[in-house]
């Protein structure tokens, strides 16, 4: 078979991340090279292979693309018919995914080598805990948990787009109100108020400057905010950018404390899912890890599987690491001790996510009430302003 050129993303032991090009004839054989160098493999694509969205897809879809298929295998119906029944039970837009899949099963291909393959990004826990159930023998098991995963990620997902959707809406409705307000119903005003010959008031005047500063200072603030916002996804475009920038926000006081607990929970939900499958430890925490979403966290994790692999006990490696909070540490601990890690590390990711969920609720309940002090206070301003100069009105000028 002739060699392919294949593209890989891989981290080293001491948790440094690469980026590189490899000649394997398939991609199993890439990893296998990856791996007898002592990397850790993150993601290894065929070289001129479009690139993947990873939006193509929203993992809502995902889960429903799952569970109907777990149904449909455990009710006796054979793989490649389970999927091509689901061409017709899901919408369009997974459903146009579907035929290739298929196309790569019948052709002799295991289930995750074809949706690694897909025209759509699905996480790595997902596919290493497909690929473990296709090696034991528990497939219908095993896409079930991954499943539920999935469904777990959508629900989060949605919590916190409900918790932040009303202090979205209110910066929206605020500003627009003040730029009408002060860009265009006050200036009006005062020009009425010039041509009929009389003076503005103290606070009018200070309105009308204040806005025409923020006028002026508009377009350059927009070209800064884009100059800036370009430089920074430029910067972490590149994995050591990406990483350096992800350490800061980890090093921010109440930031920092949610990416770990948010991080933490996915990586405690996809592990427990993964090892209740039936992947070892190791080879676990490499496909659980990627799930970070934090490549500072994701080195960390790479790092506390190397410590495993040298004989240290998982929560010593988390701690060592800084990988984990002290709560998923401790929880992990109770695990190892109890032979029920797999439990605890479910438990762990409920309890971060709760954890995480009730900290930005009451973050957006002091910020609520804090745009409504603020914009209303904007407001009392202007519409002090627009009174103040309509009562300044004298007959005859």
């Amino acid at each position: 078979m002739n060699a392919r050129s294949f593209r890989y993303r891989a981290a080293r032991a001491d948790g440094q991340l690469l980026r590189g090009r490899i000649a394997a004839p398939t991609r199993t054989a890439a990893l296998q090279v990856l791996s007898e160098r002592g990397l850790h493999p993150i993601d290894v694509s065929a070289e001129g292979e479009p690139a993947k969205r990873a939006t193509t897809l929203p993992i809502a879809d995902l889960a429903l693309l799952l569970r109907l298929l777990a149904d449909l295998v455990d009710a006796g119906v054979p793989l490649v018919r389970a999927l091509q029944m689901l061409e017709t039970m899901v919408a369009t837009r997974i459903a146009v995914l579907l035929p290739a899949v298929v196309a790569a099963v019948t052709q002799g291909r295991t289930l995750a080598s074809a949706l690694h393959d897909a025209e759509v990004i699905v996480p790595p826990e997902v596919l290493g805990m497909i690929q473990a159930g296709e090696r034991g023998g528990g497939l219908t098991v095993a896409i079930r948990q991954a499943g539920l995963l999935c469904e777990d990620k959508a629900a989060t997902r949605g919590e916190l787009r409900s918790a932040l959707a009303y202090p979205i809406l209110l910066a929206i409705a605020g500003t627009a109100s003040l730029a009408l307000l002060v860009g265009i119903v006050l200036p009006r005003f005062a020009s009425i108020l010039g041509e009929l010959g009389q003076s503005l008031p103290l606070t009018t005047r200070v309105v009308l400057r204040g806005g025409a500063i923020v006028k002026q200072a508009a377009v350059p603030m927009l070209v800064l905010v884009v100059v800036l916002s370009a430089s920074l996804r430029a910067w972490t475009s590149a994995v050591e950018g990406r990483r350096t920038w992800h350490r800061f926000l980890l090093a921010l006081p109440v930031i920092g404390d949610l990416r770990l607990g948010a991080a933490g929970a996915r990586i405690c939900t996809a592990l427990s899912a993964l090892l209740v499958s039936g992947v070892p430890i190791v080879p676990a925490l490499r496909s659980a890890a990627a799930s970070a979403g934090d490549e500072e966290i994701l080195s960390r994790m790479l790092g506390a599987r190397d410590d495993l692999k040298h004989g240290a006990r998982f929560s010593v490696a988390l701690n060592r690491r800084h990988a984990a909070s002290i709560m998923v540490q401790r929880l992990v601990r109770a695990g190892e001790e109890s032979g029920q890690l797999a439990s605890m590390l479910s438990h762990a990711g409920g309890l971060e996510r709760e954890r995480v969920l009730r900290r930005v609720r009451g973050i957006v309940r002091l910020v609520e009430p804090a745009m409504i002090v603020g914009f209303g206070g904007v407001v009392a301003l202007v519409a002090a302003a627009l009174l103040q100069a309509l009562y300044s009105v004298r007959p005859g000028g």
